[in-house]
């Protein structure tokens, strides 16, 4: 087990290592064998944490008894509590809190957070994965490293039973408590580690092994499609936009694929069910449709055949918008004034033009500074109301200009308008209706750190 330890470290390039320490049998053996892997060369440095959840009487214990451990080993320990809101899904939710203590302690590309899930902790794993109707990156189970906060997250015992952790601990009298939430059958993990996996061993001997064998070639199978969608999906994706013109030339297995992957960059796991729905109801949509589709927070829109994905803090501020908006009337600009919009971008009407900068625009308008010009937008004005851009031979309704200029439907109605009199004379962001010659003021739009919609 030891050389599996240093082979494991050595393949990541670590020689610091933060174990994360539970008190029980798994990585209390974990804990010896990285001391004795510490031991070997003097540069290497090791140090645990226990994750104190408060969800047991007996937790503060067995911190006390993961600290007196450590100390006998003299291996630096810290005790991290957390809090978890609420009593539901209770078991994702430590899992969830543990790893955010944790990663705050990986902090450089030589150290690794080490835990001690085995051989058994992936066949329960394979099972879980089963049941839920996971793909391949599911059924590949635990990783055996992968990237972690600033370092890794290595766990060198995936190839070992518990049988075999056991019988380490009786030969060497390495002591280890025992959860007593271990024996609550009602966790679906727990569930099958008593009442499934026993009748499995005893039948299949070898099954725990054999199965993470499985798990490791699903792991390289998804690396490898991971590898070859990466320059599809990179040819279709803009930010947080999809091509669905370019998705739709590649068969529907790989559509499916390069979707899951554009989703997953943003941590966002579709079931089957709403894979499906997404298909049928926005990238199948026709063309003229306006569906939308919510993933946990965030939302799925599709329009002018692109897929547009919106951040949980993109919905916020685009319901922000529409209130503040809703609370807005046509506001008097002042020449060489900023004017602040709801969306935190800033108007300037002034005398004189500006050279080119990141993130600013100016349109030339044919009005003296004396003139009246007012500030309104889309929604208020109304899309019916007709614009005749510099350099087009047409004047058409707002509706059409937006629509050419394939601004989202969602972001329509908050479009800045600059008017005189009757006449739109910007339309900030896109155009303006005078050319360069005939300007006797200039109005520049610059950007700010508020998201743009």
């Amino acid at each position: 087990m030891l050389n599996a330890v240093t082979t494991q470290l050595s393949s990541v390039g670590c020689n610091k290592v933060v174990l994360a320490l539970s008190g029980g049998l798994d990585s209390m053996v974990l804990l010896h064998l990285l001391k004795q892997w510490q031991q070997q060369q003097q540069e290497r440095h090791l140090s645990a944490i226990y994750v104190h959840h408060g969800l047991s009487p007996n937790a503060d214990a067995w911190g006390e008894f993961c600290a007196a451990q450590c100390a006998l080993l003299q291996v630096p320990f810290v005790m991290e509590k957390v809090q978890l809101a609420g009593s539901n899904n209770l078991e994702a939710k430590a899992r969830e809190a543990r790893y955010q203590v944790l990663a705050t302690a990986i902090s450089s590309s030589d150290t690794a957070l080490c835990t001690a899930h085995h051989a058994d902790d992936q066949l329960e794993t394979l099972l879980l994965a089963l049941k839920r109707g996971s793909g391949a990156a599911g059924l590949a189970g635990i990783a055996a490293a992968k990237a972690f906060a600033k370092g890794w997250l290595v766990r060198p015992l995936l190839d070992v039973n518990r049988s075999e952790l056991e019988a380490v601990a009786k030969a060497s009298a390495i002591a280890f408590i025992i959860d007593e939430s271990n024996a609550n059958a009602a966790f679906d993990r727990n569930f099958l580690r008593l009442e499934v996996l026993p009748t499995l061993a005893q039948r299949f001997p070898a099954i725990a092994k054999t199965s993470s064998r499985s798990m490791q070639q699903l792991g390289a199978l998804q690396q490898a499609n991971d590898y070859l969608l990466a320059p599809l999906l990179s040819a279709m994706q803009s930010a947080q936009q999809l091509d669905l013109a370019k998705l739709q030339q590649h068969p529907l297995p790989v559509q499916q694929l390069l979707v899951r992957a554009f989703l997953q960059q943003f941590a966002l796991n579709p079931s089957t069910m709403q894979l499906g729905e997404l298909f049928e109801n926005l990238i199948a949509a026709k063309a003229d449709a306006q569906p939308q589709l919510c993933l946990g927070d965030y939302q799925l829109r599709r329009f002018a055949n692109t897929l547009y994905l919106l951040t949980p803090a993109e919905l916020q501020a685009e319901a922000e918008l529409q209130h503040k908006l809703q609370q807005t009337t046509a506001q008097q600009l002042k020449a060489d004034t900023e004017f602040t919009l709801p969306d935190g971008r800033v108007l300037l009407w002034q005398t004189q033009a500006f050279a080119h900068q990141p993130g600013f625009c100016q349109w030339p308008l044919a009005l003296p500074v004396t003139a009246k010009l007012t500030l309104d937008f889309a929604a208020l004005v109304g899309f019916s109301h007709k614009f005749k851009p510099a350099g087009s031979a047409v004047s058409k309704p707002l509706k059409q200009w937006l629509q050419l200029w394939k601004v989202p439907p969602w972001q329509r109605g908050s479009v800045p308008l600059i008017i005189a009199g009757q006449q739109i004379m910007v339309v900030a962001g896109y155009a303006g209706c005078c050319a360069q010659d005939q300007a006797q003021s200039w109005l520049c739009l610059r950007s700010a750190s508020a998201i743009r919609l």
